[in-house]
């Protein structure tokens, strides 16, 4: 099966493959330093033959040798924020880490609060053992081969459960933004401005809270310093993955998910510093990136671009669009209703990304392809490519 999806990328045209190896909280490889994935108590069906499978092979090491193979590339997909999940009735994943340690998860700002303490899942990288953790995993990732890491610094599944977020943006109450208050986030902003960090505005951020969610994201910057170097030893590129502030309908004007609140993700920073090689814009499901980086995303990562840093817009392949402009006909577009539609709006449009300042196009994910969605993708790259 390892060795099909290879086959499937390479008829695409793909040059990479990023083998996602983190399922909330656990891991889909044999490590020595996470949870593994066994497929004890899995949340969903398809994870049960998982402990079987373990016992047959290493997947990131068939991974590699079949992308090798193949002329492809691996990136090791890490998602920093997605460390539990859990269904009613108690059934979790759940990394160790979190299970013996909840409080490195993102704190509420009232310890005598009645509702949840924690956001469970997403951490605080702020704790020297979270920070080591990842860094271990990362590890893991580039002795077993492959060529680049891929850090999602910006999607998570994670604290569904059981904190509630009413309605949707721009209607909802935003639980969230009363969670982050680490002690040693808290402490880093006390040195630094000699008052205690403010609460979350749901109204917008004023200048003492962009100052918090600044700090508070400086953790990460400190996460990436120390992965650059792992990464320099193993001759392998750091890549990571994040929103584009203006197409991001789980919390506008903010690259990652509203469970992280309006966490600041410091790319800039990591660009300038040489820490990424690569930056993927994840528009999710239903849509493609092009839209966007006509309209905003091209200007704003230009100077990126100018240091270096490639700059990938997204196409999902869910078999579906529904939040497209200037749509060829009414949304959604599906692809087993209009199957001729959906595959010639595919192959126009990632035509036109490829023709774009963009430096190419991720798809995402694999498991929603098929034989006409490789040929298609195969035809568009030649194509643009000619």
């Amino acid at each position: 099966l390892i060795e099909e999806i290879m086959d499937h990328a390479a008829e695409a045209g793909m040059t990479h493959v990023a083998w996602r190896v983190s399922h909330l909280g656990k891991l889909t490889y044999p490590t020595q330093v996470g949870t593994v994935q066994d497929g004890h108590r899995a949340i969903r069906p398809s994870l049960t033959p998982f402990g079987l499978i373990l016992k047959r092979c290493d997947p990131v090491r068939v991974a590699v040798e079949a992308a090798h193979e193949r002329g492809l590339k691996i990136l090791f997909y890490i998602c920093l924020f997605d460390e539990c999940y859990e269904l009613p009735g108690g059934i979790k994943s759940e990394s160790w880490l979190g299970e013996q340690h909840p409080e490195y998860y993102l704190e509420h700002h009232n310890k005598d609060h009645e509702g949840p303490r924690h956001v469970r899942g997403v951490f605080s990288l702020s704790y020297e053992e979270v920070h080591d953790y990842f860094l271990a995993i990362v590890r893991e990732g580039l002795d077993r081969g492959c060529d680049g890491v891929y850090l999602d610094v910006a999607r998570t599944h994670a604290g569904a459960n059981p904190i509630s977020v009413y309605g949707w943006w721009p209607e909802w109450t935003n639980p969230y933004l009363a969670y982050g208050y680490n002690d040693p986030d808290v402490e880093r902003y006390r040195s630094r401005y000699d008052e205690d960090p403010p609460l979350g505005d749901p109204n917008g951020p004023s200048e003492a809270e962009a100052n918090w969610n600044r700090v508070r994201g400086e953790a990460l910057t400190d996460f990436m310093r120390s992965v650059r170097p792992l990464a320099n030893s193993f001759g392998a590129t750091v890549d990571i993955c994040q929103y584009p502030t203006t197409y991001n309908g789980f919390n506008p004007g903010y690259p990652c998910r509203q469970q992280l609140g309006r966490f600041h993700v410091d790319w800039e920073t990591w660009a300038h510093e040489r820490l990424i090689d690569s930056i993927r814009l994840n528009v999710d499901h239903g849509r493609f990136g092009y839209d966007d980086w006509m309209a905003h995303s091209a200007q704003t990562y230009k100077k990126v671009q100018e240091m270096g840093v490639r700059v990938y817009v997204d196409c999902g392949l869910e078999g579906y669009y529904n939040l497209l402009e200037d749509a060829p006909a009414p949304l959604p577009i599906d692809k087993s209703a209009q199957p001729e539609l959906y595959f010639g709006l595919m192959a126009k449009m990632v035509g036109k990304m490829l023709s774009t300042s963009a430096d190419g196009v991720f798809y995402y994910e694999h498991n929603n392809g098929d034989a006409r969605v490789w040929q298609t993708l195969r035809t568009a790259h030649d194509d643009a490519r000619s």
